[in-house]
């Protein structure tokens, strides 16, 4: 008896989770109290696949983006922020650190935008994507 009624709740939850996503509505006033419950968990399972996510792309993006802007910042100190040179000793110089300090930003700027997008637009493509600026 008890084996049918695990198997047959099992079975039910698993068909539940599986077409669940497709219904979650975004978060608004007028939502019922049982919406809000019945989609709670596809919430919490969308932002936590959002910030699994939203950390790598946000550590390739801000890691690139401190590159560039430490390169040109180690070459305006070098004496020109254009120049052939200066650029490269920038490049050698000054890329390594604003990679390793824009990734390890981006890790928690991509999983905090992760986790918030995520959970108010659970599997939606601004969850999966990186905010612009």
């Amino acid at each position: 008896m008890y084996k049918k009624l695990a198997t047959s709740l099992l079975l039910a939850s698993a068909l539940i989770g599986a077409v669940s996503p497709a219904f979650a509505a975004p978060t608004n006033a007028s939502d019922d109290m049982f919406q809000s419950v019945a989609f709670f968990p596809v919430r919490v399972v969308g932002s936590t696949v959002g910030w699994l996510v939203g950390m790598p792309e946000g550590a390739v993006k801000d890691g690139t983006k401190g590159a560039v802007l430490s390169t040109k910042w180690v070459a305006g100190k070098l004496g020109d922020e254009n120049g052939t040179y200066q650029t490269w000793a920038g490049a050698i110089l000054g890329a390594p650190f604003g990679i390793v300090g824009g990734a390890g930003y981006g890790v928690f700027d991509g999983g905090w935008h992760g986790i918030v997008t995520g959970y108010s637009k659970p599997f939606s493509k601004e969850a999966f994507t990186f905010k612009e600026e």
